[in-house]
């Protein structure tokens, strides 16, 4: 098999786990398919949930700070289908400076996994599926926030993956910081899954637009934060550079690696964008191992 062929279907397999090799073609790569542990037949379809109006899953469990707040703690993590989700409460509980997260913005989530998280740590959430994962769970990005939630949307991102017919979509609410007395002040947010690295780089290019074509131009304060399948420093460089011709800065910048496969650690894939905050500090817990990527968090002030 030519080495351009074995390399590329390798990228497949970090970047999207819901596929395995055919017997036939596994059989002349040693040690992979058993690697990878993966479910789903190459070629097989997604099951997409392509209504922008839901299905929608929210709840309230938050109580809001006293005061609006001078400085806000940002994190935005890929939990993996959802897997891990009594060790991610846990570090959340416990791990600096998760605990002290205001707005925290979750992919590769379903709907009782969002829940279990703000019960247990006294958030609300809402929460828009994508598509369902080969095992049967939904698979979607959540918001959540101390403070209260309004306006629930789901992006619809063009284009479906090539090979497994997956839809990629973007979360988007808006959270109310203040009080009635002083009054309060929106903030846009945004969870983002974007594409895989085996997709065209024109299509990911087109999702990392149809997120900035969608903040209006008289939002003042704009959180963004997801996994963007940026698997090499060129790539980071380039979503970057985007976002900032939008106006929309980069929180998470030179960070290092987010995510791991393989037991390797190859780049940084997840990243926090922000308007009208002034940057503080932002960090990757690269020790948490609750899912194949890491908590990227940024601690953002309110000028």
């Amino acid at each position: 098999m030519p080495a351009v062929v074995v390399a590329l279907l390798l990228l497949f397999l970090m970047s999207c786990r819901d596929a395995k090799l055919p017997a036939t073609l596994a059989a002349t790569l040693p040690g992979v398919a058993d690697e990878t542990g993966m479910a789903m037949g190459l070629f097989n379809r997604t099951k997409n949930h392509s209504d922008e109006a839901g299905p929608l899953y929210r709840g309230n469990f938050g109580v809001a700070p006293d005061a609006a707040l001078d400085e806000w703690v940002v994190v935005s993590y890929n939990l993996r289908y959802g897997e891990a989700i009594t060790e991610t409460i846990a570090a959340f509980q416990s791990i600096a400076p998760l605990p002290a997260a205001d707005v925290v913005m979750m992919q590769e989530m379903h709907e009782s996994g969002v829940s279990a998280v703000a019960q247990a740590l006294g958030y609300n959430y809402v929460y828009y599926p994508a598509s369902v994962a080969s095992h049967g769970d939904n698979f979607g990005n959540a918001i959540l926030s101390r403070w209260p939630i309004s306006d629930p949307a789901k992006i619809i991102l063009p284009g479906l993956h090539p090979l497994t017919g997956q839809q990629r979509t973007a979360t988007r609410a808006t959270v109310s910081i203040g009080d009635a007395d002083a009054g309060t002040e929106e903030v846009l947010v945004y969870s983002v899954h974007a594409e895989t690295a085996t997709a065209p780089r024109s299509l990911r290019r087109a999702q990392y637009e149809a997120i900035l074509n969608d903040i209006p131009a008289d939002a003042t304060r704009v959180i963004i934060g997801g996994d963007f399948n940026t698997v090499t420093g060129r790539g980071v460089n380039q979503l970057a550079q985007l976002f900032d011709a939008g106006g929309i800065d980069h929180a998470s910048a030179a960070l290092g690696p987010t995510f791991t496969r393989f037991g390797l650690r190859p780049s940084a894939t997840d990243h926090i964008f922000y308007r009208g905050f002034e940057w503080q500090d932002a960090g990757v817990l690269g020790h948490i191992t609750a899912s194949d990527h890491f908590p990227v968090w940024a601690r953002l002030a309110v000028p």
